[in-house]
Parts: structure tokens; C-alpha cells; sequence
């Protein structure tokens, strides 16, 4: 019986050729998340980064060719393992679990790919979850089916060798993004400007990234304490029912510089940006010169964008007098900085951290510690204390989840909701309005608070970092569309609502009649919002 269960288990050796597809799915399926994202045809993920990125994807095809022959050979020498005629020998019965242990370990870091990759949202599925599912499935087959299990490991194994075949095309997409010509992005700049004629009026624009106006005031979370927003309310007009231009900030935020709808952003090999006003218009490039800031620059003013996500040094660097921008990292110790060897081998640093990642524990890098110390916060302030610049636009990565901020102990660190970002951002505006009510054109400095998107529950609540009280906030995900839009004028105290519908598309008309002087009180800014 044992001789015939274990005849029956062991899969059939396959040749070299087959061996080496089976491995090139394997390296597939083990390679970095960044693989995945790397090969996307809109090039949104190079969009959003630091470029170049051209010793990355040459150092990806080099890796993905390596990889695919370790898990030729490592195929091959587990045929050889699970092929010996000693069918009784307990070293018979331990090898034939190796099939289910590598077929796990495949899946899970799959799993892990697609999740840095972002494809992969759902907080219920997790690499061991996923692992467990897949090996214990095979092991319950084992068990309970002994002449199922060589005929479910050959489909396993068969699956893995069909995913082999885009090897064939991944590794030339890969070789010519390496080949690809890409600008050296500055992370900031600030250009020489001579000095001011004669002071004039000055916006700065803060940007909370995902602000709720139904979190903020509407039904805001019992307890919760949000002085400065409350404060800035009681002085300013405050636009209670602003209508969306969309959900995501790469499209909403160039959408409001521009004046016009986007549908849909994607990048292009070299960085620059794409979007189509609808689903189904044509394609046309993102043109800075017919942008807020170009506007501004016409009329003399000077202008700065700081932010993070949009890659506003490069789509706006003939526009900005000033610019800092803070992109996304690369994973897996990836790094433009590094050639082409030094990315191959950074997969193998970044293991070599996670199995030290308990000492790493216990000595961590030094973070920021206060809010002043956020990299956004510090540009921001160089931003808003630099009088030279009129337009003054600060982007910052809150309230936007995950959590980072603990308002009990008010203190940064990962992990928190929702409710403790509303906190942070509270803390993070009192700061900016210190600095702007320090700076020398106070008197003259209309400030405006927007979010490009409201919390999107809808993504959000199955996602990774929901927690119990995001579930209570939101009563069960319920998603309230409204984005935050707030203007005070200088000398303004009395606080002023309105209340009729306004699309937050007009912004782009609002900041061009502020700049240019039409608007410059409450009553003026209500009586726009009524032609809206």
C-alpha cells in the first residue's frame, strides 16, 4: 500500500526545456513587487516616481533571468528527490512534502508581489493565509486522495510553466525601459528671482489629501478636538456642499490646475504625463503653460507647489519659481542612485534586512518625531517664509490612510485611523497658519484649505490599516462624496457658509479671480459661488 501511495505521488520528470518554462514562471512569481508594476503599459508607477529608473529595469530583466535558472535547477534537484524508488524510507515520505511546501511558497510570494504592487488591496488576504491554503490543500490531497495528488501537483506545476511563457516578452519590455531615455528628476529646486517692484497680494493654498467635510464638521467623531480647523472656520467662508471632480489625486489635482476634467492620467516612458477629459476622448499631454501657475506667471506673479505623489518638479518645472516634491520609495532597496549590479543584488539586501528585521526592531532608524519634522511640513514652511513667492501651493499626505499618528499620545508612528490622521492634520494646520500669520506678507495672504477627495470609505474598508474605528466613523463604510473647501481673507472674522452646491472644478476659476483681484472678500466670494 505504501509502495503504490508512494508510486502514485511522485510527478513524472520532466525534460530541461519543460524544466526551464517551469522555472521562468517560478522566478515570475518570486521576483519583487516592482516587477509587476515595472511592466504596466501606462507607466503610471514610473509617473509617480524619482526617474530615472532605467538601471532598475535593466537590473529587473537581469534578475528575472537569474532567478528563472536557481528555480530551473531547484525544479530539477526536487524530480531527482521526489523520483527515488525507496518507498518506504522515511526519507521517501518527508520529500514528497516538498511539492506542496514550494508550491506554497510560489503562491505566497505572488501574493506578496501584488501587494506592493498595489493589485492586491484586501486586508483578509495575507501571504500566510495564502501559503497555508495552497500547501494544506495539497497535503489534505495527499491524505485523502493519494491518486489525485500527482495529477493535482502536475496542474500546480503545469500552471506555474504556462506563466514561464511571458518570460519570453517580459525580459524585452524590461531591457527597453532600461534603454529608454529619462530627464534626472529634481526633488526640489528653487530658481533666483530678482527682487520685488512693490509687495502685492499672496494665496497659499493648503491641500489636505483626502479631507472628509462630513468628518470634519458634519458628523465628526465624539471627542475628537480639532482647534485649528475650528478656529480657521470661525473666520472664514466655508463651502458646505462642494461636489467632487473625481477620486483620485493624480487626476483631480492637475484637473483643478488645468481648469478641466480628467478621466483617467497614465505616464509615458520618459515621465510625461497623459490624461483624456472622458473615458472614451483621446489621449493629449498634461501642458504647464496652460496651468494656475502659468496664469500666475503671466500676470507676474511668482509661484511654488510643494507636495507629494504628483511629480510637480517635472510637469510644472518651467512654471514654479519653487518646487519640492516628496515620491514614493522604491521597494526592495531599489534605488535610481544605484547602477545597474547594485540593483541586481538589492532584492538579496532587502532579504538579508527582513531576516534581521527583529534587531532592526530593536534599534530603529530615527524618524521624524514631531510634525515639524515631516519632510512636507519642512518644505511647506520653506514655501510659505520665502516672500519672494505670490502662489504659495502645499500638498500634504494627510488625511490620506494609512494611520501614522497616535492622538492620545500625540505622537507619529504607523498604525492609527482615520480619526487620529483628522488629528494630525488639526495639528499640522495650526502649525502652517503660525508660519503664514509669521511671515512678512501676513497682511496681505488669502489663505485657502481644500482636499482634492473625500474619504473614500468604498477603498478603504477592506483594505490594509482599517480598523475598528475607521468602522464606527464611517458607520459601516458609508462614503460621504463631500471634499473640504475653506477660504479666509486677510483682516476676515466672521465666519460665512455656503451652502448651495458648488463643483470643486471652479476652484481653478476661484484661485484666477483671487489672483487677479476680482475676489477679495466674503461677499464677493458668495456672490461667484451663486453663478456656479
Amino acid at each position: 500500500m505504501t509502495q503504490s501511495l508512494a508510486a502514485s505521488a511522485a510527478p513524472r520528470s520532466a525534460s530541461w526545456g519543460l524544466c526551464w518554462l517551469e522555472g521562468a514562471g517560478a522566478a515570475i512569481l518570486l521576483s519583487s513587487g516592482l516587477l509587476w508594476t515595472e511592466l504596466s503599459r501606462t507607466h503610471i508607477d514610473e509617473y509617480h516616481r524619482l526617474l530615472p529608473l532605467t538601471t532598475v529595469a535593466r537590473a529587473l530583466a537581469i534578475d528575472l533571468v537569474l532567478l528563472s535558472l536557481a528555480a530551473m535547477l531547484l525544479v530539477r534537484a526536487l524530480e531527482r528527490l521526489t523520483a527515488t524508488k525507496e518507498a518506504r524510507s522515511p526519507r521517501r515520505r518527508l520529500v514528497l512534502l516538498l511539492w506542496p511546501l514550494w508550491l506554497g511558497l510560489l503562491a505566497a510570494r505572488a501574493t506578496a508581489g501584488l501587494i506592493v504592487a498595489q493589485v492586491i488591496w484586501w486586508q483578509q488576504v495575507t501571504t500566510g493565509r495564502v501559503f497555508l491554503l495552497l500547501a494544506v490543500l495539497l497535503l489534505i490531497i495527499w491524505l485523502a486522495a493519494p491518486e489525485a495528488y500527482r495529477g493535482a501537483v502536475r496542474f500546480a506545476r503545469g500552471a506555474v510553466m504556462l506563466i514561464g511563457f511571458c518570460i519570453f516578452w517580459m525580459v524585452p519590455v524590461l531591457i527597453s525601459a532600461g534603454l529608454a531615455h529619462q530627464p534626472w528628476d529634481r526633488a526640489q529646486f528653487v530658481k533666483p528671482l530678482p527682487a520685488a517692484e512693490a509687495p502685492h497680494r499672496r494665496i497659499v493654498w493648503l491641500l489636505f489629501d483626502e479631507m472628509s467635510y462630513d468628518q470634519v464638521f458634519a458628523h465628526r467623531w465624539p471627542g475628537l478636538e480639532l482647534p485649528n480647523l475650528d478656529n480657521l472656520r470661525a473666520e472664514s467662508t466655508t463651502f458646505s456642499d462642494v461636489e467632487p471632480d473625481g477620486f483620485y489625486t493624480e487626476d483631480v489635482i492637475p484637473s483643478i490646475f488645468l481648469g478641466n476634467p480628467i478621466s483617467q492620467v497614465i505616464g509615458t516612458p520618459s515621465g510625461s504625463m497623459l490624461y483624456r477629459p472622458a473615458k472614451t476622448a483621446p489621449w493629449q499631454g498634461f501642458d504647464g503653460n496652460h496651468t494656475l501657475f502659468a496664469d500666475a506667471q503671466r500676470e507676474g506673479w511668482t509661484s511654488g507647489a510643494v507636495g507629494d505623489y504628483n511629480p510637480y518638479c517635472r510637469i510644472l518645472k518651467d512654471q514654479l519659481d519653487f518646487c519640492w516634491m516628496g515620491m514614493p520609495p522604491l521597494p526592495d532597496h531599489f534605488s535610481r542612485n544605484k547602477t545597474t549590479f547594485e540593483n541586481v543584488i538589492a532584492p538579496l539586501a532587502a532579504n538579508w534586512t527582513r531576516l534581521f528585521e527583529r534587531k532592526a526592531r530593536l534599534h530603529p532608524a530615527p524618524g521624524p518625531s514631531s510634525v515639524t519634522d515631516l519632510p512636507e511640513v519642512r518644505a511647506g514652511d520653506a514655501l510659505i517664509n520665502d516672500s519672494q513667492i505670490d502662489l504659495c501651493f502645499v500638498h500634504l499626505p494627510v488625511p490620506h490612510p494609512p494611520g501614522k499618528y497616535d492622538r492620545r499620545t500625540g505622537k507619529l508612528r504607523d498604525g492609527g485611523s482615520y480619526i487620529d490622521n483628522l488629528a494630525l492634520s488639526d495639528r499640522i494646520l495650526g502649525h502652517m497658519l503660525a508660519e503664514i500669520a509669521a511671515s512678512p506678507s501676513a497682511e496681505r495672504t488669502t489663505v485657502i484649505l481644500s482636499s482634492d477627495h473625500s474619504w473614500r470609505t468604498w477603498l478603504w474598508r477592506h483594505s490594509y490599516g482599517w480598523t475598528h474605528e475607521d468602522e464606527v466613523a464611517s458607520d459601516e463604510g458609508h462614503f460621504d462624496p463631500r471634499p473640504m473647501l475653506m477660504v479666509w481673507f486677510p483682516a476676515e472674522t466672521a465666519p460665512q457658509t455656503v451652502s448651495r452646491p458648488v463643483p470643486l472644478l471652479s476652484m481653478h476659476d476661484m484661485v484666477e479671480r483671487i489672483m487677479h483681484g476680482d475676489i477679495e472678500s466674503p461677499r464677493q466670494l458668495e456672490a461667484w459661488a451663486a453663478e456656479r
